[in-house]
């Protein structure tokens, strides 16, 4: 009698693989080891009217950032698909596609369906080939010229152990700086680490200050496959790739979708970015005291860590917000 082999059971993780979702089994195994328990970086909306501060509300709009970017829909972020997309994002070191297909659709995230998307078109100065921000950021900075637009009189960088520049404390911002950072932390590199910003961020909020034009897309591809790439264990443009989803058709099974981060709004501005010891900045009918007992930043330096100390020129005249 002749025998027959008997086919050895499916392993837990093959047993549980979802097709539908999956591309691959190592991209169910990405899922369930790892991304199944990362949370999200809600994105924040903006929600400024005429005159609330305009320096920071013209400029959003300038660069058409009102129309998507910082204006999507309450309640809008389907976590299940979120996961999805970054657990199906597998590819080599360096080379990650930009597109990738969630529950049978393919999602393309490339610079240019990005900006498309977004309503964000790439602005390039005549006889030039990239946007103003994409050849300063190709230059070595020049922490002295970044201080001086973006922190308060007399404070600067944070030095290392070799005299390096390493960071800014967010206390030593200015306020329009803080606002940008604040937007930055959310809705353009995605971080958890907000209580000061790196040189290579304060790259990006000296542009957004000095009004440069960017590439849009092509930041927030390249973020979207960094995060990817590496054990963040945050995912963040969970709105934006929701919505690019949906746009592409891919059918939503959650029962509950997860909020936005709180809204940028001039009420938000004065509580979180507001700087006191700003000169440039004062809000009508408002004051802000220090706490019982706190005292001016020292400019001395720490015995580890050596605030640099760039002088700014004299600060322009103080405009008046309303409340």
């Amino acid at each position: 009698m002749a025998s027959h082999k008997r086919k050895a059971p499916a392993s837990v993780s093959q047993a549980r693989y979802d097709r539908s979702k999956f591309t691959s089994q190592n991209a169910w195994d990405r899922y369930a080891d790892n991304i199944l328990g990362w949370k999200i970086f809600p994105e924040m909306n903006v929600k400024l009217f005429y005159a609330e501060f305009d320096e920071f509300r013209r400029e959003v709009e300038r660069r058409n950032w009102h129309k998507e970017l910082t204006n999507f829909s309450e309640g809008s972020i389907d976590v299940a698909i979120v996961k999805e997309f970054y657990s199906n994002l597998d590819g080599p070191e360096d080379k990650l596609p930009k597109q990738v297909r969630v529950r049978g659709h393919l999602i393309k995230f490339d610079a240019d369906t990005l900006n498309t998307f977004l309503k964000t078109p790439v602005v390039i100065e005549e006889e030039e080939s990239l946007p103003a921000y994409s050849r300063f950021a190709n230059l070595r900075p020049v922490p002295q010229e970044l201080a001086a637009r973006l922190c308060l009189p007399w404070r600067g960088f944070e030095l290392n152990a070799d005299g390096l520049p390493l960071k800014i404390l967010r206390k030593n911002l200015t306020t329009l700086a803080q606002t940008w950072s604040v937007l930055s932390f959310s809705n353009l590199a995605p971080t958890s680490h907000t209580s000061n910003i790196t040189l290579d961020r304060a790259k990006l909020i000296y542009g957004l200050v000095m009004k440069m034009d960017m590439n849009l897309g092509s930041l927030i591809s390249g973020q979207i496959s960094l995060i990817a790439q590496h054990d963040s264990s945050r995912l963040g443009f969970p709105a934006l790739i929701t919505a690019l989803c949906m746009a592409r058709g891919v059918t939503s099974d959650s029962l509950t979708f997860e909020s936005l981060s709180p809204a940028i709004n001039l009420a938000y501005i004065k509580k979180n970015c507001w700087n006191l010891d700003d000169p440039s900045v004062t809000f009508r009918g408002t004051h802000k005291f220090r706490a019982r007992g706190s005292k001016a930043p020292s400019t001395s330096a720490p015995h580890t860590s050596t605030p640099s100390t760039f002088p700014l020129p004299s600060p322009p005249a103080t405009p008046v917000l309303p409340m």
